[in-house]
Protein backbone atom coordinates (compact mmCIF):
# COMPACT_ATOMS: atom_id res chain seq x y z
CA UNK A 1 0.00 0.00 0.00
CA UNK A 2 2.98 2.53 0.78
CA UNK A 3 4.77 1.05 -2.30
CA UNK A 4 1.30 2.48 -4.20
CA UNK A 5 1.16 5.86 -2.76
CA UNK A 6 4.73 6.13 -3.01
CA UNK A 7 3.91 5.57 -7.48
CA UNK A 8 1.15 8.16 -6.77
CA UNK A 9 3.49 10.93 -5.55
CA UNK A 10 6.18 10.27 -7.73
CA UNK A 11 4.03 10.18 -11.63
CA UNK A 12 2.29 13.14 -9.98
CA UNK A 13 5.78 14.81 -9.43
CA UNK A 14 7.11 13.19 -13.39
CA UNK A 15 4.09 14.34 -14.73
CA UNK A 16 3.95 17.98 -13.22
CA UNK A 17 7.82 18.82 -14.07
CA UNK A 18 7.50 17.08 -17.80
CA UNK A 19 4.39 19.48 -18.29
CA UNK A 20 6.50 22.30 -16.82
CA UNK A 21 9.28 21.74 -19.18
CA UNK A 22 6.89 22.12 -21.79
CA UNK A 23 5.35 25.54 -20.30
CA UNK A 24 8.59 27.17 -18.96
CA UNK A 25 9.64 30.42 -20.67
CA UNK A 26 13.38 30.74 -19.14
CA UNK A 27 15.48 27.63 -20.18
CA UNK A 28 17.31 27.31 -17.22
CA UNK A 29 13.97 26.55 -15.04
CA UNK A 30 12.94 24.00 -18.22
CA UNK A 31 16.22 22.09 -17.52
CA UNK A 32 15.51 22.30 -13.67
CA UNK A 33 12.41 21.04 -14.13
CA UNK A 34 13.87 17.74 -16.63
CA UNK A 35 15.80 17.30 -13.56
CA UNK A 36 12.99 16.99 -11.36
CA UNK A 37 11.85 14.79 -13.63
CA UNK A 38 14.28 12.60 -13.84
CA UNK A 39 14.92 12.20 -10.14
CA UNK A 40 11.24 11.08 -9.71
CA UNK A 41 11.80 8.64 -12.42
CA UNK A 42 14.58 6.96 -10.77
CA UNK A 43 12.46 6.89 -7.45
CA UNK A 44 9.94 4.90 -9.96
CA UNK A 45 12.50 2.62 -10.86
CA UNK A 46 13.91 2.02 -7.10
CA UNK A 47 9.69 0.96 -6.97
CA UNK A 48 9.71 -1.24 -9.30
CA UNK A 49 12.53 -3.05 -7.54
CA UNK A 50 15.23 -1.30 -10.07
CA UNK A 51 17.48 0.30 -8.01
CA UNK A 52 20.62 -0.11 -10.36
CA UNK A 53 18.70 1.74 -13.22
CA UNK A 54 17.51 4.13 -10.82
CA UNK A 55 21.31 5.26 -9.51
CA UNK A 56 22.43 5.19 -13.17
CA UNK A 57 19.29 7.48 -14.02
CA UNK A 58 19.86 9.92 -11.48
CA UNK A 59 24.03 9.75 -12.26
CA UNK A 60 23.84 9.79 -15.72
CA UNK A 61 20.75 11.61 -16.99
CA UNK A 62 20.15 14.09 -13.81
CA UNK A 63 23.80 14.24 -13.71
CA UNK A 64 25.69 14.53 -16.46
CA UNK A 65 23.17 14.67 -18.85
CA UNK A 66 21.88 18.02 -17.61
CA UNK A 67 25.30 19.43 -16.68
CA UNK A 68 25.77 19.36 -20.55
CA UNK A 69 22.49 20.78 -21.22
CA UNK A 70 22.86 23.53 -18.39
CA UNK A 71 26.12 24.41 -19.85
CA UNK A 72 25.31 24.62 -23.13
CA UNK A 73 22.01 26.99 -22.12
CA UNK A 74 24.41 28.95 -20.66
CA UNK A 75 26.73 29.26 -23.31
CA UNK A 76 24.17 30.00 -25.97
CA UNK A 77 22.19 31.80 -24.19
CA UNK A 78 24.57 34.52 -22.07
CA UNK A 79 24.86 37.26 -24.19
CA UNK A 80 21.59 37.89 -24.24
CA UNK A 81 19.98 37.92 -20.78
CA UNK A 82 20.61 40.20 -18.94
CA UNK A 83 19.31 38.66 -15.57
CA UNK A 84 17.19 35.95 -14.76
CA UNK A 85 13.57 36.22 -13.37
CA UNK A 86 13.47 35.01 -9.78
CA UNK A 87 10.00 33.38 -9.96
CA UNK A 88 7.24 32.69 -12.90
CA UNK A 89 4.73 29.80 -13.13
CA UNK A 90 6.53 27.08 -13.61
CA UNK A 91 8.64 27.42 -9.80
CA UNK A 92 4.97 27.20 -8.02
CA UNK A 93 5.37 23.68 -8.99
CA UNK A 94 8.57 22.85 -9.25
CA UNK A 95 9.97 23.69 -5.67
CA UNK A 96 7.33 22.26 -3.96
CA UNK A 97 7.77 19.14 -5.79
CA UNK A 98 11.63 19.06 -5.32
CA UNK A 99 10.67 19.63 -1.63
CA UNK A 100 8.38 16.39 -1.48
CA UNK A 101 10.84 14.42 -2.98
CA UNK A 102 13.51 15.84 -0.74
CA UNK A 103 11.05 14.37 2.48
CA UNK A 104 10.33 11.33 0.80
CA UNK A 105 13.84 10.56 0.13
CA UNK A 106 14.67 11.21 3.76
CA UNK A 107 11.53 9.25 5.28
CA UNK A 108 12.81 6.27 3.04
CA UNK A 109 16.45 7.00 4.64
CA UNK A 110 15.24 6.82 8.11
CA UNK A 111 12.71 3.82 7.92
CA UNK A 112 15.22 1.03 5.82
CA UNK A 113 18.10 -0.34 7.77
CA UNK A 114 21.03 -0.29 5.66
CA UNK A 115 22.80 -3.50 5.65
CA UNK A 116 25.83 -3.93 3.87
CA UNK A 117 26.76 -7.30 2.45
CA UNK A 118 29.29 -7.20 0.15
CA UNK A 119 28.93 -10.47 -1.71
CA UNK A 120 26.09 -8.94 -3.40
CA UNK A 121 27.68 -6.31 -4.15
CA UNK A 122 30.48 -8.29 -6.40
CA UNK A 123 28.26 -10.51 -7.58
CA UNK A 124 25.91 -7.76 -9.08
CA UNK A 125 29.29 -5.77 -10.05
CA UNK A 126 30.46 -8.48 -11.81
CA UNK A 127 27.30 -9.87 -13.76
CA UNK A 128 26.46 -6.23 -15.02
CA UNK A 129 30.29 -5.57 -16.45
CA UNK A 130 29.88 -8.91 -18.22
CA UNK A 131 26.67 -7.86 -19.88
CA UNK A 132 27.29 -4.31 -20.66
CA UNK A 133 30.99 -4.83 -21.68
CA UNK A 134 31.15 -8.20 -23.33
CA UNK A 135 33.26 -7.96 -26.28
CA UNK A 136 32.88 -11.23 -27.54
CA UNK A 137 31.34 -12.03 -30.97
CA UNK A 138 28.13 -12.87 -29.26
CA UNK A 139 28.30 -10.36 -26.67
CA UNK A 140 25.37 -8.00 -26.78
CA UNK A 141 27.26 -5.01 -28.03
CA UNK A 142 26.25 -2.62 -25.34
CA UNK A 143 29.84 -1.76 -25.55
CA UNK A 144 29.27 -0.04 -28.82
CA UNK A 145 26.48 1.85 -27.82
CA UNK A 146 27.91 3.34 -25.01
CA UNK A 147 30.90 4.64 -27.19
CA UNK A 148 28.37 5.91 -29.65
CA UNK A 149 26.52 8.01 -27.29
CA UNK A 150 30.19 9.26 -25.87
CA UNK A 151 30.72 10.35 -29.27
CA UNK A 152 27.03 12.11 -30.03
CA UNK A 153 27.54 13.70 -26.47
CA UNK A 154 31.27 15.23 -27.40
CA UNK A 155 29.66 15.66 -31.04
CA UNK A 156 26.62 17.95 -29.67
CA UNK A 157 29.64 19.83 -27.31
CA UNK A 158 31.73 20.95 -29.93
CA UNK A 159 28.44 22.29 -31.99
CA UNK A 160 27.19 24.26 -29.05
CA UNK A 161 30.79 25.90 -28.37
CA UNK A 162 31.11 26.48 -32.24
CA UNK A 163 27.52 28.02 -32.15
CA UNK A 164 28.13 30.55 -29.18
CA UNK A 165 31.50 31.45 -30.54
CA UNK A 166 30.16 32.14 -33.79
CA UNK A 167 27.42 34.66 -32.06
CA UNK A 168 29.98 35.98 -29.95
CA UNK A 169 32.51 37.46 -32.65
CA UNK A 170 28.47 39.13 -33.90
CA UNK A 171 28.25 42.99 -34.33
CA UNK A 172 24.81 42.57 -32.15
CA UNK A 173 26.07 40.73 -29.13
CA UNK A 174 29.19 43.55 -29.36
CA UNK A 175 26.66 46.20 -29.46
CA UNK A 176 24.88 45.06 -26.94
CA UNK A 177 27.73 44.51 -24.25
CA UNK A 178 28.58 48.22 -25.32
CA UNK A 179 25.32 49.23 -24.41
CA UNK A 180 25.94 47.20 -20.75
Amino acid sequence: MLALIYFIILGVIAVGSALCVLLSRHPLYGALSLVVSMVSLAGIYGLLGSPFVGVVQIMVYAGAIMMLLTFVIMVLNGARDSKTPMFDKVSLFVFPAILLLAALLGFALISTPLAFNAETLRGSVALTSETLFNTNNKGPGYFLLFEVIGLLLLSAMIAAVLLAKKNLGSKETEEITEVH
